[in-house]
């Protein structure tokens, strides 16, 4: 048996043309198309001619042309029906390689060397170190003292004018508590955690409840200082109390209004 170039149709060695489609047998075998030529590219076994695996080793061989799946006549490529026999030809769907993160199934361009969802290195398999910030991270590693001495010296000379001018005005013991929260919940809102804003508004208010008595001596003299302590004084603990909420909570929840409104104004801070 022997199969006819032209379609494919294995014929009895008798025949000279094909019965399927009139092909001259004897005319078609070309030496480029003899067995002898043809070689399995995995074994190097012959092969015989428009075969579709070899016989030894069972390799698929390429084919570069359609072919009519009715009668097996080679089809030009873009042509939409078989010229032998009228049957419409299923073009071959030309398939296109689609890198795949391994990883997370991300699609990757073609050279991509991390994937850029995940991270992972596409040539070794391994992750990226991408540093993330530690939502448990504690109170006492939040704090870095330097970070808060500008603001803290700032918002304590802030508080103790206020005090000064509300104490003339004749604010008396309200006159402290009005400074450090007009004074502490504003710097607090430009510092970086609420951590060290806590521990700015410790400072302010333990300072200025010291600062109290000589704040009214200065104001009014040493006779009224020494009534006032008599009637109102000892008020570190509250101020230092007022001083760390109203911090926290400028923090945490008016930070960002308050920079908006600074700006860039006090960047030194």
């Amino acid at each position: 048996m022997v199969k006819c170039s032209r379609c494919g149709v294995e014929i009895a060695d008798t025949f000279d043309i094909c019965p399927n489609c009139g092909n001259n047998l004897a005319e078609s075998q070309t030496p480029a198309e003899s067995s002898e030529d043809l070689k399995c590219p995995s074994c190097g076994e012959s092969l015989k001619p428009n075969a579709d695996f070899c016989s030894k080793c069972g390799t698929k061989i390429a084919n570069e042309s359609n072919r009519c799946e009715t009668c097996g006549s080679e089809v030009p490529d873009g042509v939409l029906f078989c010229p032998t026999c009228g049957t419409k030809v299923k073009q071959p769907q030309k398939t296109q390689q689609v890198n795949i993160c391994r990883n997370c199934g991300f699609q990757l361009e073609d050279d991509a060397t991390f994937c850029p969802e995940c991270g992972a290195n596409l040539q070794t398999g391994e992750m990226a170190a991408i540093p993330t910030k530690n939502s448990n991270q504690g109170f006492i590693d939040k704090i870095n003292i330097n970070s808060i001495i500008k603001p803290t010296l700032v918002a304590l000379v802030v508080s103790i004018i206020l005090s000064i001018i509300f104490v003339l005005i004749g604010f008396s013991w309200v006159s402290f508590i009005i400074a450090v929260i007009l004074s502490v919940g504003f710097f607090a809102g430009l510092i970086d955690n609420e951590a060290n804003a806590i521990v700015s508004g410790l400072f302010v208010g333990l300072i200025l409840g010291f600062l109290e008595n000589p704040i009214i001596q200065f104001c009014f003299g040493k006779l009224v200082a020494v009534v006032y302590d008599w009637l109102f004084g000892g008020q570190i603990i509250f101020l230092v109390i007022v001083a760390v909420i109203v911090a926290y909570v400028s923090n945490m929840f008016l930070k960002s209004k308050i920079q908006d409104i600074v700006g860039d104004r006090l960047s030194w801070l």
